[in-house]
């Protein structure tokens, strides 16, 4: 386990058990997940694992939208404290109807952006989407038979289109908080779902404007991760725009800057950092940024309306 996880871990139960189980609902903890039978990490009841302005709301939107949760029941949020789904929604979803806050947040990536979509895929609208899917089956020869947005497909964690220069942009957000792949083995040679994905997607990667073409693809960078998700979410994005939905993209990828070894210690097939090594496979790097989480924070504490959403976040992430 990660330095950096295990510090959030310490960290987040001692605020749910001792500090401010407020930020929980006073939950226990304790629940089961996955194989084990009972973590002091896992709560009770999921949707305490969401901000309480928008639990009703981020409930309704993945049910309405057929959005599978992370972890043990893809019909309920997950009570593991440190899902990096939960943080993405706990920054982002209270934001996703203010056009505004939204467009703030996308100059966060470039500041030439000028204006802001709503997402006309949602069935409620709003200018960010999460765990985004777009034809994935047709432009990303995924057809997995139980394939839904954040479940056997490429997902994108958050999605928003802009305005820059009078081109349509599209935002593809993945989030990651705790993650480390210390033991990240090549998935091009996975028995059985090694050879799928090469089928799926090497074509797409040598067809690529985005993706350097590899010497070979059995032990390329593409197969390893955090690289394997990046890259198709990279492909995706990629075929989008191809498809005229769009007509660039800038993908962006939110990292804590203190989770050090998903930042420079965590790719056993490369010793450079996570930024520099993937830049170093883009044929435009500048369509590629990593950011701190602390940056969205810092743009929230500025608006006096989002108050609560950034006391709620500051204490319990920070």
């Amino acid at each position: 386990m990660s330095n950096y996880k295990l510090h959030q871990r310490k960290l987040q139960t001692k605020r749910l058990l001792y500090d401010l189980p407020e930020l929980f609902n006073n939950d226990t903890g304790g629940a089961s997940f996955g194989n084990y039978k009972s973590l002091i990490f896992v709560l009770q009841d999921g949707k305490n694992n969401l901000f309480n302005e928008i639990t009703e709301d981020a409930v309704a939107y993945f049910k309405e939208n057929d959005i599978a949760w992370w972890g043990d029941n893809e019909f309920y949020p997950p009570g593991h404290i440190l899902s990096s789904q939960i943080q993405c929604l706990n920054y982002l979803f209270a934001l996703r109807k203010d056009k505004d806050m939204v467009l703030r947040l996308a100059q966060l990536f470039n500041a030439n952006i000028s204006d802001i979509l709503p997402i006309n895929q949602d069935k409620d609208g709003g200018y960010i989407a999460f765990e985004f899917t777009y034809n994935n089956a047709e432009l990303l020869n995924e057809k997995e038979a139980n394939a839904k947005r954040g479940k056997y497909c490429t997902s994108i964690d958050a999605f928003m289109i802009g305005m820059c220069n009078d081109e349509k942009i599209l935002i593809p957000i993945e989030w990651k908080y705790t993650e480390s792949y210390p033991n990240s083995d090549n998935k091009a040679k996975e028995p059985g779902k090694g050879q799928t994905r090469q089928e799926r997607y090497n074509q797409l990667i040598e067809s690529s404007k985005q993706l350097k073409t590899p010497k070979q693809f059995e032990n390329c960078l593409y197969y390893h991760e955090p690289f394997y998700e990046i890259a198709r979410q990279t492909l995706l994005a990629e075929q989008i725009v191809k498809s005229g939905m769009a007509d660039d993209f800038l993908h962006v990828l939110i990292i804590p800057e203190a989770n050090s070894e998903l930042l420079y210690n965590s790719h056993q097939c490369e010793n450079s950092g996570l930024e520099k090594l993937w830049n170093n496979q883009l044929l435009n790097p500048e369509k590629f940024k990593v950011v701190d989480g602390r940056d969205i924070l810092s743009l929230i504490k500025k608006n006096p309306n989002y108050k609560n959403l950034y006391n709620y976040l500051n204490a319990r992430y920070n």
